[in-house]
């Protein structure tokens, strides 16, 4: 019997730890946003969370603490209006991020966000 409570206990934590890790290795940032730059000649969208960048990647400059998107992406005036709005509004907003510095060398990728009421 203890042998199956130990293996059990082992168990779940491991499966605690992956789960852990999974989420960890998914960056992101949540906060309110104080300024969006709109960059015409480099078909970005900057985007400056309150309080910066949270657990940047290594690629992630320090020319500025904002997160990026391109414009030639299929949902980019989607992901502009909705982060208008919540500039706007001031509301909160979670940014899930590649872990990566892909659309710009220097800045972390937006993947998706959320806008809490």
């Amino acid at each position: 019997m203890d042998v199956f409570k130990n293996m059990l206990r082992i168990t779940i934590t491991i499966i605690f730890l992956l789960c852990f890790l999974s989420v960890s290795a998914e960056a992101n940032t949540t906060a309110k946003i104080t300024k969006i730059l709109m960059y015409e000649q480099g078909d970005i969208i900057y985007v400056y969370p309150e309080g910066g960048v949270q657990n940047p990647p290594s690629c992630h400059g320090s020319n500025g603490d904002y997160l990026s998107y391109k414009m030639s992406r299929p949902m980019a005036k989607e992901y502009f209006s909705m982060l208008m709005l919540a500039f706007a509004a001031q509301k909160t907003v979670a940014f899930r991020t590649e872990g990566q510095c892909l659309d710009q060398s220097v800045s972390e990728t937006i993947r998706y966000f959320t806008v809490y009421r």
